[in-house]
């Protein structure tokens, strides 16, 4: 009767120790689950900003875009290139007065 109740005692002793193997082995993979997971939220996060990023560039390469295709399009007015020479160009009219406030000079 005693061998009997050692054998049943040693049954549930690797029972226990292989459930705790199999708890200590789901809880490696729920951590490692965790991690990757944390992982890839901070690189879809990051892919996200770049990806806005490109796209505030675009559409700022793209606006440039289609103003040089109004100037090629033959549509550009007088005003249009009188604007473009003093503001670009920083060119003047003959009759212009040109008032200097000295805030380009270098000392």
């Amino acid at each position: 009767m005693d061998d009997r109740r050692n054998i049943d005692n040693n049954n549930l002793r690797s029972r226990g120790s292989l459930s705790l193997g199999l708890r200590c082995f789901l809880l490696l993979i729920l951590v490692i689950s965790v991690v990757v997971f944390a992982s890839r939220m901070l690189t879809f996060h990051q892919l996200n900003e770049q990806k806005n990023d490109l796209q505030d560039q675009k559409d700022k390469y793209q606006a440039q875009i289609d103003r040089m295709e109004h100037y090629l399009d033959g549509s550009i007015s007088y005003e249009d290139i009188i604007r473009i020479a003093r503001e670009k160009y920083n060119l003047a009219f003959p009759d212009d007065t040109i008032i200097y406030s000295g805030q380009g000079e270098q000392n």
